[in-house]
């Protein structure tokens, strides 16, 4: 039996470029999953859902274009109310989009590989927040912007160029305000499961469930104070017999909302943001009940469940095992 040893040199040698650090690694893993909250870097079925709610947001803004063009007048829905009217996309973007980010890294065991960089715990969660974010802001922005230059296109005057930049302004706004509320609450349901198909459905039963609350509370709460329409013998008949409406004001049915129905939409997130976009700006272009007096409440409650939600979701990765 032999005792001589021999070394071979197979080449191994120490990285010796150089280390960019915590930072770098967060803003990779933000434009990673910015990417994928749009379904790019995965296979074409992954972008069908967030494109098509895309290109579906994108149709009013065409249809503003083409009607200040040809016809003039304003867009066919003002800048601010565009996110909520559109509201049905925005869901179906943000349960899809959500569950893509985080469930996929728990199904796959892939967190101890993140954490065995120079990565924070707080890391992680931030990065998948600030992409999230971003993305529904550009899910409900991008659509505004081309309707604005769209409409400034067709503008004749700077007045006019004026008045659709004052109108854009308080739109973004808004649409910033859905990504600091709906991006922590939707990752925090997303990170209770690998399994992204549950994640999904879970979102989605969310926003449907308090909608639909919201909107029994509002039938509750509403009342008619006009009065009953005429009745078709009202009609008046002149000399060859025919019938002849009568010439008095055309009959229009007011509306009159207790607080039940005006602090019903404090159970459902769309309403949250909403009611304090009318309160806010106060604006009369909204199908929903006015706060008035609630409209701090609604305020109040919208900081409180994006701070807590945001605050649950820092918490869920310092517990969540990476093994």
């Amino acid at each position: 039996m032999t005792t001589d040893s021999v070394i071979h040199d197979i080449g191994y040698k120490p990285y010796t470029g150089p280390r960019l650090g915590r930072g770098h690694i967060l803003r990779s893993l933000y434009w990673f999953s910015l990417r994928a909250a749009f379904g790019f870097g995965r296979g074409a079925r992954a972008r069908i859902i967030p494109l098509g709610g895309f290109a579906a947001m994108l149709l009013p803004a065409a249809i503003s274009i083409y009607k200040v063009a040809s016809v003039g007048g304003d867009p066919v829905l003002t800048y601010s109310h565009y996110a909520y009217s559109m509201s049905l996309f925005l869901i179906v973007f943000v349960a899809v989009a959500a569950p893509e980010l985080v469930s996929r890294d728990l199904r796959h065991h892939t967190l101890p590989l993140y954490f065995s960089r120079p990565l924070r715990r707080s890391d992680y969660p931030l990065a998948k927040l600030l992409a999230l974010a971003t993305a529904i802001f550009l899910f409900e922005a991008l659509p505004l912007i081309i309707m604005y230059l769209g409409t400034v296109a067709s503008s004749t005057s700077g007045t006019g160029v004026w008045d659709q930049t004052k109108a854009l302004v308080p739109g973004l706004l808004v649409a910033l305000a859905y990504g600091a509320a709906f991006a922590p609450l939707t990752l925090l349901i997303a990170s209770s499961t690998g399994r992204r198909a549950i994640a999904t459905g879970a979102i989605a039963i969310l926003f449907l469930a308090t909608t639909a609350i919201s909107h029994v509370f509002e039938s509750v709460g509403t009342h008619s104070d006009g009065p009953p329409p005429p009745p078709p013998s009202s009609a008046q008949s002149d000399q060859t017999g025919q019938l002849q409406q009568s010439d008095g004001p055309p009959f229009k049915e007011t509306f009159t909302y207790d607080s039940v129905a005006r602090y019903g939409g404090l159970v459902d997130p769309l309403r949250l943001v909403e009611g304090t976009r009318i309160w806010a700006l106060h604006a009369t272009d909204a199908n929903m009940p006015d706060p008035k007096g609630a409209g701090p409440l609604y305020g109040a409650e919208l900081l409180l469940l994006t701070g807590l939600t945001t605050g649950g979701l820092f918490l869920r990765y310092r517990k969540v095992g990476v093994a």
